[in-house]
């Protein structure tokens, strides 16, 4: 008989994470069902990165509102070598870049420390400067992909990507904020509440299976 198998996961920022409780001690010693502080005899946490590949039988589902959007992922280049400083400014360097003024966010992965959105500050040919931080020397790092073609919250202006659901609760939302800042306390509440409710609904949406509605005993027969 196939011996059951635990797991777990922890969130960190935008990143999520599944863990394998692996049973055996150095001592040889089984566990039964872990929980999630089990420590192994010598300290060492049981809980570590999957430790057997599984095919079947774990689903995540994983959902986040993004602050961009990559409208084309052809429009990428991967001649990034490597970054540096420019004036305290991050400054990804290489040949042959696009100087294309349409640019103004790129989309950075394969990096070992800059994945993620970066605003263009300056093109150029052989580097692009952004408007992340950096003060440090020169590196090369080989298999940076960045994508061009990007959509970013930028200003008031701009299309908030939200589910048409949602979009009715974040009108709530800031009617509760008007009404605050009016001091129509009573507006305020009654906005705040449809805000959670629809936002409860939506996050009840993505439970799946079935659904019952039960009676007690002091339901009308």
């Amino acid at each position: 008989m196939a011996s059951s198998k635990y797991y777990a996961y922890y969130i960190r920022g935008r990143q999520l994470a599944v863990v394998q409780h692996d049973y055996t001690l150095g001592s040889g010693q089984t566990l039964s069902q872990p929980g999630l502080n089990s420590v192994g005899a010598r300290g060492d946490v049981l809980w570590k990165s999957p430790t057997e590949a599984v095919t079947d039988g774990i689903e995540i589902e994983y959902a986040y509102s993004p602050r961009y959007r990559i409208n084309d992922i052809e429009d990428k280049s991967t001649a990034l070598t490597g970054y540096d400083e420019s004036s305290g400014l991050l400054k990804f360097t290489g040949s042959g870049l696009s100087t294309d003024a349409a640019i103004t966010h790129i989309v950075i992965k394969g990096s070992q420390k800059w994945n993620g959105l970066h605003k263009i500050n300056t093109l150029n040919a052989n580097y692009w400067i952004v408007e992340t931080k950096y003060n440090g020397a020169a590196v090369t790092e080989s298999g940076i992909t960045a994508y061009t073609d990007i959509d970013a919250l930028s200003d008031e202006s701009d299309t908030i990507d939200l589910p048409e659901y949602l979009t009715k609760a974040l009108v709530y939302y800031v009617k509760a904020k008007i009404a605050e800042d009016r001091g129509e306390l009573e507006q305020k509440e009654y906005n705040m509440r449809e805000f959670k409710r629809l936002l409860e609904r939506n996050e009840s949406a993505k439970v799946w299976g079935a659904r019952r509605i039960g009676t007690d005993e002091t339901a009308i027969k």
